[in-house]
């Protein structure tokens, strides 16, 4: 539907809600609502969709989060709008950020205390979230490899998560043709979470390229509670490829003497 106001009739509705605490907002193409406001103190659910939205040159766009009560978030914005975060969420649990902005430090900074993170961000080399956050309760974080820097947000998350438990990396999106490729650089350190927490490790629509290959041997060398690793090659993979591949990686060493590599 069209709302009728637009953003200002959106955001009253919204405000007008005081004990909400469920919000699926999904936007498509020319719904006339610019700017998502939600200041919503109840909330504790939040599921907003603007992967297909109309942006209007001239015209502000985007989002603004007010929701110190948030326990789950899924945000997916493939716009290149402002995203506001208004306040931290000290009850947030599970939280999904799918955004293409580059603007990424205020919204990851508010969301350091959840256990259990999915993130597909368009990093730069030296930006991803506020220097010095610790994400000290992540137990379960998912990371897709669509972008260019995505190694450079993998090292950072993993650094700066010293109790991760399990670790999920998967392109969930399609590479973009334009783009290079990933370099893989040997970190001077082991992140902590490899030497004392990490116990699954798992990778889902693997290539099989340099950088991957980089990346799986060194957790697989480095982990030393890892307990099971499971490859899964992309569908694309033909068989005789797939052959090479799950030879290359039952080369690799593996630091845990309990792990058990499976390839599928």
């Amino acid at each position: 539907m069209k709302y009728p106001g637009g953003d200002e009739f959106f955001n009253t509705l919204i405000s007008g809600c005081p004990i909400l605490e469920d919000l699926v907002v999904k936007q498509i193409i020319n719904d006339n609502v610019a700017m998502v406001t939600v200041r919503v103190p109840s909330l504790k659910r939040l599921v907003l969709n603007q992967e297909v939205k109309n942006v209007v040159k001239g015209i502000a766009n985007g989002f603004v989060i007010n929701t110190p009560s948030l326990e789950c978030m899924d945000i997916v914005d493939f716009s290149t709008g402002c995203h506001i975060v208004e306040n931290d969420m000290p009850n947030i649990v599970k939280a999904k950020v799918d955004i293409f902005h580059t603007q990424t430090e205020q919204l990851l900074g508010s969301i350091t205390l959840a256990k259990y993170l999915h993130l597909c961000l368009p990093t730069s080399k030296n930006v991803s979230y506020p220097a010095g956050n610790v994400f000290n309760r992540l137990v379960h974080l998912r990371l897709c490899t669509c972008e260019t820097e995505w190694i450079n947000l993998l090292m950072r998350m993993l650094r700066n998560s010293p109790s991760l438990r399990v670790l999920e990396i998967e392109q969930v999106h399609y590479l973009r043709s334009y783009q290079p490729r990933p370099c893989w650089s040997e970190p001077s350190s082991i992140p902590e979470c490899l030497i004392c927490n990490l116990e699954t490790f798992k990778w889902e629509q693997y290539y099989g390229a340099e950088e991957e290959k980089e990346v799986a041997a060194f957790i697989l060398r480095s982990t030393i509670c890892l307990k099971k690793a499971t490859i899964i090659p992309h569908k694309s993979i033909v068989d005789d490829k797939k052959l090479e591949m799950h030879k290359e990686l039952s080369l690799l060493p593996i630091c845990s003497p309990v792990c058990q590599l499976a390839f599928s």
